[in-house]
């Protein structure tokens, strides 16, 4: 599983932080999903349960209910019970209920009577230290005996397999829910990243306007994701079908259930401006690149991330920026391999093991 295509040298297994540890877990912490990646030979078990926490209104810090069972809850709770995301734009906003999240996370990929000995969490590229230092903090809070944090565009780099060793270069735009990473790596590690505070949520929230506007009708946001993940589509100069998907709201002008049809054409209608957003991310990052990592990022480039698979996408990003970009065949689940890559071989990204693979 090494990165590099070598074995690590054994002596430096004696370190604490890179000995071999029975149960190393990759976690994606994600605004929408946390997804947990666990190695099993050159394979990987993989879990994922949403990023909701319902706790006590009068009492935040009493957690009830995480996951799937709490994601149920969301906008259905009685007055004394919220459910709510601990992440907001890729970026931790409730410390307690992060840490409630990573236990469930934790307690997923293991077995019981089992701990954690290793993990490795990935979180958005721009992310400060000070938010990197509060997720490993929840990491060992939650019971972990190491924990590292690493940028999920990276992660995704080496969950997929590209070629990040290389001196040429290579790009990954990860659309998220919460934000997008488009990272430049060369030599192992991070060249540039351009992070853009927008994402799939950000689609569905647009939906949920759209569809108001339209059709005088309120539906909820999992619809909305629904139908963004069934049909979503980007505007392009390629010809792509209208599909639809039906949904039940609630009537604005009757307050009584409607049906309401969202096709292919107004999900890409509530993706352009954030579609535009990405696009000038993109332009960003190729002004600041260096002509020698210009022929690897063209034809090294991948994009990951639950919106990636919008058809129309590449071809877009090919219309506006002239780069070919391929869609990760599993692009929920590739950050969290990564992770796992990482927390089962932690000294592969440290720079003189890095030079060292490379000679």
């Amino acid at each position: 599983m090494n990165i590099f295509g070598r074995e690590e040298e054994t002596e430096l297994n004696n370190n604490p932080e890179t000995r071999i540890i029975r149960n190393s877990l990759g976690i994606d912490l994600g605004t929408l999903n946390t997804v947990i990646a666990k190695p099993a030979g050159d394979k990987f078990e993989l879990y994922q349960i949403p990023s909701v926490v319902a706790v006590k209104k009068d009492d935040p810090s009493e957690v009830l209910a995480v996951g799937e069972e709490a994601k149920k809850m969301l906008g259905r709770t009685p007055e004394d019970i919220i459910a709510v995301r601990p992440l907001k734009k890729g970026v931790i906003e409730n410390v307690m209920q992060a840490q409630a999240l990573l236990i469930k996370a934790m307690q997923i990929g293991i077995n019981e009577g089992e701990t954690v000995g290793r993990i490795v969490i990935g979180i958005p590229g721009d992310a400060s230290e000070v938010e990197k230092n509060a997720a490993e903090e929840i990491g060992r809070k939650a019971g972990a005996e190491y924990v590292r944090v690493i940028s999920e565009g990276l992660a995704a780099a080496i969950g997929g397999g590209l070629p990040i060793a290389e001196a040429h270069g290579t790009m990954v735009v990860d659309i998220g829910a919460g934000s997008t990473d488009i990272v430049i790596i060369s030599l192992g590690g991070i060249n540039d990243i351009e992070t853009v505070r927008c994402g799939g949520d950000d689609v569905d929230n647009r939906i949920v306007e759209l569809v108001a506007e339209k059709y005088d009708v309120a539906i909820g946001i999992h619809d909305a994701e629904a139908a963004k993940m069934e049909v979503g589509m980007v505007h392009s100069g390629e010809q792509f079908e209208n599909l639809s998907f039906e949904v039940i709201g609630k009537s604005l002008e009757t307050n009584r259930p409607k049906k309401v049809v969202i096709d292919s054409n107004l999900v890409a209608d509530a993706a352009e401006p954030y579609i535009e957003q990405i696009i000038d991310g993109l332009n960003i990052i190729l002004e600041r690149l260096s002509p020698e990592l210009m022929a690897g990022v063209y034809h090294n480039a991948i994009a990951v991330g639950g919106s990636s698979g919008f058809r129309g996408l590449k071809e877009r990003i090919y219309e506006e920026i002239g780069i070919p970009i391929e869609i990760s065949d599993d692009p929920m689940t590739v950050v969290a391999k990564g992770t796992a890559i990482v927390a089962a071989e932690p000294l592969a990204l440290e720079p003189d093991v890095r030079i060292r693979a490379m000679k």
